[in-house]
Protein backbone atom coordinates (compact mmCIF):
# COMPACT_ATOMS: atom_id res chain seq x y z
CA UNK A 1 0.00 0.00 0.00
CA UNK A 2 1.12 3.39 -0.85
CA UNK A 3 0.33 7.00 0.90
CA UNK A 4 -1.53 10.07 -1.04
CA UNK A 5 0.65 12.98 -0.61
CA UNK A 6 -2.26 14.79 -0.31
CA UNK A 7 -4.39 13.42 2.19
CA UNK A 8 -2.18 10.60 3.68
CA UNK A 9 -5.10 7.72 2.75
CA UNK A 10 -3.31 4.41 2.13
CA UNK A 11 -3.86 3.59 -1.82
CA UNK A 12 -3.78 0.82 -3.40
CA UNK A 13 -1.75 1.08 -7.02
CA UNK A 14 -3.86 -1.04 -8.93
CA UNK A 15 -7.20 0.64 -7.66
CA UNK A 16 -5.88 4.23 -7.26
CA UNK A 17 -7.79 7.35 -8.73
CA UNK A 18 -5.04 8.81 -9.87
CA UNK A 19 -1.65 9.09 -10.45
CA UNK A 20 1.10 11.78 -11.05
CA UNK A 21 4.73 12.09 -12.07
CA UNK A 22 6.99 14.53 -10.10
CA UNK A 23 10.65 15.03 -9.87
CA UNK A 24 10.88 11.18 -11.28
CA UNK A 25 8.53 9.66 -8.81
CA UNK A 26 5.01 8.44 -8.71
CA UNK A 27 2.53 9.24 -6.70
CA UNK A 28 -0.92 7.89 -6.58
CA UNK A 29 -4.02 9.46 -4.94
CA UNK A 30 -7.77 8.12 -3.40
CA UNK A 31 -9.42 10.50 -5.42
CA UNK A 32 -9.24 12.86 -8.54
CA UNK A 33 -9.77 15.97 -6.05
CA UNK A 34 -6.17 14.61 -4.13
CA UNK A 35 -4.75 14.46 -8.01
CA UNK A 36 -5.68 17.96 -9.29
CA UNK A 37 -4.59 19.74 -5.76
CA UNK A 38 -1.53 17.77 -6.31
CA UNK A 39 -0.89 18.58 -9.93
CA UNK A 40 -1.69 22.08 -8.37
CA UNK A 41 0.88 22.28 -5.95
CA UNK A 42 3.45 19.35 -6.09
CA UNK A 43 6.12 20.78 -3.89
CA UNK A 44 3.31 21.62 -1.30
CA UNK A 45 2.72 17.97 -0.62
CA UNK A 46 6.13 16.17 -1.90
CA UNK A 47 7.68 18.02 1.63
CA UNK A 48 5.43 16.44 3.70
CA UNK A 49 5.81 13.08 1.97
CA UNK A 50 9.55 13.25 2.40
CA UNK A 51 9.17 13.83 6.20
CA UNK A 52 7.24 11.52 6.95
CA UNK A 53 9.94 8.55 5.69
CA UNK A 54 12.95 10.16 7.58
CA UNK A 55 13.45 8.25 10.31
CA UNK A 56 16.83 10.10 11.71
CA UNK A 57 18.05 13.63 12.18
CA UNK A 58 21.48 13.85 12.56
Amino acid sequence: MLKDPVCGMEVDAKTAAGKSEYLGITYYFCSNGCKKAFDKEPQKYVGKVEDSHSAHHH
